[in-house]
């Protein structure tokens, strides 16, 4: 922690963010959207929310329907308030099984060190393939559009 500005450094507020994903577990939802900005703001395919409570939601919403949750960074670039993280999820869905996907995560961070936006990008139709009903349409899709 710097003395003269009250902030964290960037790298060091990086670190301690990736160390929090990483080690997410229902217990430590509060650990991780501790280090977010009060008005952060973070998406994915399925979400847009601004908010600490609405940030803290998603998280226990996504633990209530996921267990064996394993996030582990691959990557982590970037430099000042910008960062891009590279990442795989791996949990096991109560309806769907084990699942697994690779994704990138912007991560903007404000004067204080803390994230002020989480952009996760992934591909949510490996997903919906795994659906009983639209898992066939969209693996015929894929394939028909493939190169």
């Amino acid at each position: 922690m710097s003395t003269q500005t009250g902030s964290t450094a960037p790298e060091e507020a990086i670190a301690a963010y990736v160390a929090a994903l990483e080690a997410m577990r229902p217990e430590t939802v509060d650990s991780v959207v501790a280090l977010c900005a009060e008005d952060i703001r973070f998406s994915d395919p399925f979400t847009d929310v601004t908010g600490r409570a609405a940030l803290r939601h998603v998280y226990e919403d996504m633990f209530r329907k996921i267990s064996d949750l394993r996030f582990k960074v691959e990557e982590c670039h970037g430099s000042g308030e910008r960062w891009l993280i590279r990442w795989t999820y791996s949990a096991r869905n109560r309806l769907l099984g084990p699942m697994e996907f690779v994704g990138t995560s912007l991560v903007l961070l404000d004067d204080k060190g803390l994230v002020r936006r989480h952009a996760d990008y992934w591909d949510a139709s490996a997903l919906f393939a795994r659906l009983p009903v639209l898992g066939p349409l969209i693996r015929l899709i894929k394939r028909r559009i493939a190169a």
